[in-house]
């Protein structure tokens, strides 16, 4: 059983995540926007973090230096809504390569492809508290 947050989900993100854990016994918690997930105190006990990132919404890289820095322990999965060419560019990509995130999966994502980044996301061998090691390379679905 592992515990998950769900960060910022729409509606569509929302069922996605309902169908793709079906018969698994997780603990999800939903968060509606960032800030209120950094004010929750069991960041360390989360196994995964599922956080969408809106172009719209003002959100960029340096969102993502925040949402690895409150959660430096779990694996993170980014659910990208990026309709802002600065946010899909070398930047973006350079950032989440950088700090160690998981998965970073391009809506509209389907739920086949969410299921496989979460089960896949959820083997791989729990984070040190202290931040990724060194040389690991970020892989996307």
């Amino acid at each position: 059983m592992a515990n998950i947050l769900i960060i910022n989900a729409d509606s569509n993100l929302r069922r996605l995540i309902k169908l793709a854990l079906p018969g698994m016994e997780h603990f999800v918690q939903y968060s509606a926007n960032r800030q209120s997930a950094l004010a929750q105190p069991s960041s360390s006990t989360l196994d995964l973090v599922v956080a969408r990132l809106v172009a719209d919404d003002d959100q960029g890289p340096e969102d993502l230096v925040e949402l690895r820095n409150a959660f430096p322990a779990a694996r993170l999965i980014v659910a990208a809504a990026l309709h802002d060419p600065a946010l899909e560019g070398e930047k973006f990509q350079r950032v989440v390569r950088e700090l160690h995130i998981e998965y970073c999966m391009l809506e509209p994502i389907e739920t086949g492809a969410m299921l496989h980044t979460i089960h896949a996301a959820l083997a791989l061998p729990k984070r040190p508290e202290s931040g990724p090691p060194p040389g690991r390379a970020a892989t996307g679905a």
